[in-house]
């Protein structure tokens, strides 16, 4: 999976009342535990923004990126996203690495890996078919972005 990188600065800011940037994410929202969704909210999307879309993604999986969620089709207005995952009106879930179209809690195979929870302001809705045409889209389209880290060791 090639995740979206944009040249452009980093403008919205991420954030998680569950776990501080950097820091480890809690084990109830890793495979160990519950495996929910951790609540994550942004701030700093630029007016022009005609939809938002999320990434979060493990680039030290041992077969490369996986990619956890894969949402599109975000209100700007919407601000964030609860525990659990709940989707706002409007956002469409698209298959993960796993193939499924929904979140996969954080499952390291062995030592510490990275989490990263992009959000990504973009100038027109995305028109895709595939995962990887939608994150394409996304890398094409992105006029702001921010992501979050969190850590989870295994």
């Amino acid at each position: 999976m090639q995740v979206p990188q944009p040249t452009i600065p980093k403008a919205i800011t991420v954030a998680s009342p569950s776990f501080g940037a950097g820091d480890r994410i809690p084990e109830r929202f890793t495979c160990k535990g519950a495996g929910s969704a951790p609540a994550f909210n942004w701030v700093g999307v630029p007016k022009q923004a005609r939809a938002l879309a999320l990434v979060v993604a493990d680039p030290d999986a041992p077969r490369g990126t996986f990619l956890h969620w894969l949402v599109t089709g975000l209100d700007a207005a919407d601000g964030g996203i609860e525990e659990g995952g709940s989707v706002p009106a409007g956002g469409r879930q698209w298959p993960n690495s796993g193939r499924s179209a929904r979140w996969v809690p954080p499952c390291p195979p062995s030592g510490t890996h990275r989490y990263f929870f992009g959000v990504y302001a973009l100038d027109a809705p995305v028109d895709a078919e595939t995962t990887q045409q939608v994150l394409d889209e996304i890398g094409k389209h992105t006029i702001a972005w921010g992501t979050l880290l969190g850590l989870v060791d295994h």
